[in-house]
Parts: C-alpha cells; sequence; structure tokens
C-alpha cells in the first residue's frame, strides 16, 4: 500500500499520515489553509488576442467559418455530433442536430476576442 506523509512545515499541523489512497485523494485529505483570492473576471482573460500591446488584432479564421453572427447580434454555431457515423443515430436526433443553436452568454466575450472586426454588433 502507497501512503503519503506531508511535513507539518507545508500544512501548519501536525503531520499528517494518509495510507491506502492515492496521492490525490490523500492531497485533497489534507485540509489547507485557504489564501485570500482576488476575484478573476472571466471576459478579462479573452480582451487581448495578440501578444504585444498596441499590436493590430487579427481574427481567427478558424472562428469566422465556425461562428454566424445575426443581424441583431447573437452568435450562432452549428451543433457537434453529425459529420459521421451517423448509421446508428435515430432521424430525430439526425434532424436536432442540423440546426444551428445560439452559444450562451458566458461564451460571448470569447467569441468577440476572436473576431475583433465584425461588422455587426455581438451582444
Amino acid at each position: 500500500m502507497a501512503s503519503f506523509v506531508m511535513s507539518a512545515s507545508a500544512v501548519k499541523a501536525p503531520a499528517v499520515k494518509v495510507s491506502g489512497l492515492g496521492f490525490r485523494k490523500a492531497v485533497s485529505a489534507v485540509a489547507m489553509p485557504k489564501a485570500a483570492a482576488k476575484p478573476v473576471q472571466a471576459h478579462a482573460a479573452f480582451s487581448v488576442v495578440c501578444g504585444k500591446p498596441g499590436a493590430k488584432a487579427k481574427t481567427n479564421k478558424s472562428a469566422a467559418k465556425r461562428f454566424k453572427i445575426t443581424a441583431s447580434g447573437k452568435v450562432l454555431h452549428r451543433r457537434p455530433g453529425k459529420q459521421h457515423l451517423n448509421g446508428h443515430k435515430t432521424t430525430e436526433r439526425k434532424t436536432r442536430l442540423s440546426g444551428e443553436r445560439q452559444i450562451g452568454a458566458e461564451q460571448i466575450p470569447l467569441v468577440k476576442g476572436l473576431l475583433p472586426y465584425s461588422r455587426k454588433r455581438i451582444r
């Protein structure tokens, strides 16, 4: 059996010996002090597409082919799962996979970062 021992300096508690568990379960079994984490904005990670500040933003061509922006600003995408191996799928399922669907609200900042020069306003 495997055993795992954490030093007292890392945990700031007496050494804990957890045996019979995998490494990940043993680490999660030990209570670690939680540091105060500052909140991270999800859309901030996708706002810069280029590496250099002040560089010209480039349209991601694969994203431009995958997403369609409607006149009202909705972003549509094709449903995955209908390219091949369709013989065992029901007709209803293939019909449902044929249509386009609107992306979720949490994905909009990602698409805005990938398509910086979209003629239509993404909302």
